[in-house]
């Protein structure tokens, strides 16, 4: 074999380098994804990889077995949720995407992890099923009036979050040895356009009063308004975004919490229904 070949085939020698500093753990990650680039560009073996040969390249960089099955799990289990049409609508561009997606594979069946969600929604959440589909639901606030009353003194110190969005749904596909893929999601455009509308209402109060002030009392055209009332509206948009990412982060820590207690195995509610007449003594006992 020819010195040329030899050259091309191997990687050039790094070992003149000197040693630089720790990495932290993103370093880290960034170099074992860029090294597997590397290699793969440079073999002539197929471009895909058994379970086995990437359990083995992890072990290798020190990773164990059983949490690089569950990366692989989770990666192929994300193709399996559907995906939203790309959204680049004005009130997207102008105050945030009004949806909230979580995904995680967890220990349990479908109907294990159904079963527990429903406890938690009813029981805790305040929310009501509207579709029951076999791994899919569609749930929303409950209408009734201790559900109100509950949200309204907000028992229990809540919050009650999932119950602000318009909708909250819910996601369940079967995977292997048990295991499900769990998809949340809450919409929260009634949120988005009820902080839009109440900044908006805002700035007008503010703003049109002075535009009257400025027209009658200084003289003003009222074209010379107009870049007035374009900054009015340009701060109600950056309030609005502002106050709307706070509310879409309350949401994500509710969402990702359940999602935690469900993959630890933990209880997310009580376990017995209450009846009509505990949830109104509870009302009271809390506050």
């Amino acid at each position: 074999m020819s010195p040329d070949h030899d050259s091309l085939a191997q990687p050039p020698a790094l070992s003149g380098i000197p040693p630089g500093p720790d990495l932290s753990g993103r370093q880290l990650e960034a170099v074992i994804q860029r090294a597997a680039e590397l290699q793969l560009h440079r073999t002539e073996a197929a471009d895909r990889l058994s379970d086995d040969e990437v359990v083995r390249i992890a072990d290798e960089v020190g990773l164990e077995e059983r949490y690089v099955r569950q990366a692989l799990a989770e990666t192929r289990a994300n193709a399996l949720v559907p995906s939203r049409p790309s959204d680049r609508s004005l009130a997207v561009r102008a105050w945030g995407s009004a949806h909230v997606q979580f995904t995680r594979v967890v220990t349990g069946s479908p109907a294990q992890v159904l079963s527990k969600l429903e406890e938690y929604f009813e029981a805790q959440a305040t929310l009501r099923r509207v579709r029951d589909q076999r791994e899919r639901q569609i749930w929303e606030p409950a209408t009734d009036l201790l559900s109100q009353l509950q949200r309204g003194f907000d028992v229990g110190g809540k919050g009650y979050e999932l119950a602000k969005a318009r909708r909250v749904e819910v996601m369940v596909e079967p995977l292997e040895s048990d295991r499900s893929l769990v998809t949340l999601r809450a919409d929260l455009s009634n949120q988005r356009r009820g902080h839009a509308i109440g900044w908006l209402i805002g700035a007008a109060a503010i703003g049109a009063p002075v535009a009257a002030i400025l027209i009658a009392q200084a003289g003003f055209p009222p074209l010379l308004t107009l870049p007035l009332s374009g900054a009015v509206a340009g701060l109600a948009t950056l309030f609005t975004r502002a106050t709307f990412r706070r509310q879409r982060a309350k949401v994500e820590i509710v969402i990702e919490g359940l999602l935690d207690r469900i993959e630890r195995g933990s209880e997310l509610s009580v376990v017995r229904r209450r009846t009509w007449s505990q949830r109104l003594a509870g009302l009271f006992e809390d506050n």
